[in-house]
């Protein structure tokens, strides 16, 4: 009953996704950075933050939906994974199943019998014995380079003799392009991300905003203090005020522009690593396949977009955040 709940919940999210990523099609829904912040009514203000808090809610919901349907899809195919990845690892070392069976078991294997084992794997891999790569760490460099020249030629004879040998299949060869290819995307999307943090760090850290605000706090402490009685202060309450407004309009003017144009930046980076995100879901699920023959649900290719999409939209909430004057509040 909980898998047909799951499946109805994330139903509407695999009709978007058969016809378009999920990232994008919200990314179409999403509101544009607004052009002037300064000059708006508060009921313009409200409507944007109320429509982008509706998306970012609905991404969260998806987010969590999407990564409830990855685990429910590893722990349904848990049984077959492991002996999937038990089987390849057999193949992989040259391994039979009494010695798989034991491996499973290690913990009750004596020193002698891991040794053995470890020495099979070591030869199905390297054609080197435990003692021989021993002995290589204790030969001189002369020694080991007259060593890795026979080693290669012997490598490349058998290759020839055998291309489907285990251990340079081509398996191996791609999974090895896979993990190359998906440490260079996550480096990739790693230093984008950290370009977006450094958008906003500048405006954030402005020293000026705060000594602008702290103006205002205190103008805005002493013109309290004034009311409730009047000692013919009406003046001097009244040149307080005009000194917060105008404050408060050079606060917008100042900052607004600079983070309407950081958050362009953010939404063009975001944009242009939409395919990294993708291929990087394509390359992850491939090594998964590859070790366990587990194939993840294509919906959940897009949950660390969607991640990435979620912070873009936090960030586009506070588009009015410079905006503290409202003329009709007056």
């Amino acid at each position: 009953m909980r898998k047909v709940i799951l499946f109805l919940a994330v139903a509407s999210i695999s009709v978007i996704a058969n016809a378009q990523g999920i990232t994008e099609a919200y990314l179409q829904k999403t509101p544009a950075i607004p052009n002037n912040t300064c000059d708006v009514k508060k009921t313009v203000v409200d409507n944007f933050e109320n429509q982008v808090s509706a998306i970012r809610a609905q991404v969260g919901d998806d987010i969590t939906k999407l990564n409830q349907l990855s685990k429910q899809n590893a722990k349904a195919n848990e049984t077959a994974s492991k002996e999937a990845a038990m089987q390849q690892m057999s193949q992989q070392y040259g391994m039979s199943p009494e010695d798989m069976a034991k491996m499973q078991n290690a913990k009750n294997l004596s020193q002698e019998e891991k040794m053995a084992m470890a020495n099979t794997m070591m030869m199905q891999q390297t054609n080197m014995s435990m003692g021989e790569a021993q002995n290589f760490q204790n030969m001189s460099e002369e020694g080991k380079q007259a060593y890795a020249g026979a080693y290669t030629a012997e490598a490349m004879a058998n290759q020839q003799g055998n291309p489907q040998s285990p251990g340079t299949n081509s398996m191996a060869l791609t999974m090895n392009e896979l993990v190359s290819e998906q440490q260079t995307l996550a480096t990739k999307i790693a230093a984008e991300t950290e370009k977006i943090n450094n958008l906003y760090a500048p405006i954030e850290n402005d020293p000026s905003e705060k000594e602008m605000l702290d103006k205002m706090n205190k103008w805005q402490s002493q013109w309290y203090s004034m009311g409730g009685v009047d000692y013919g202060q009406g003046k001097q309450m009244d040149s307080l005020a005009a000194l917060i407004v105008n404050e408060k309009i050079s606060y917008c003017q100042k900052f607004s522009p600079k983070y309407a144009s950081a958050l362009g930046q953010h939404l063009l980076i975001l944009t242009a690593l939409l395919p990294d995100y993708k291929r990087m879901a394509d390359v992850s699920d491939q090594i998964t396949k590859n070790q366990t023959t587990m194939v993840n649900p294509p919906e959940c290719k897009d949950i660390e977009s969607l991640k990435a999409l979620k912070d873009y939209l936090a960030k586009l909430d506070g588009a009015y955040k410079y905006k503290l004057y409202y003329p009709e509040d007056n």
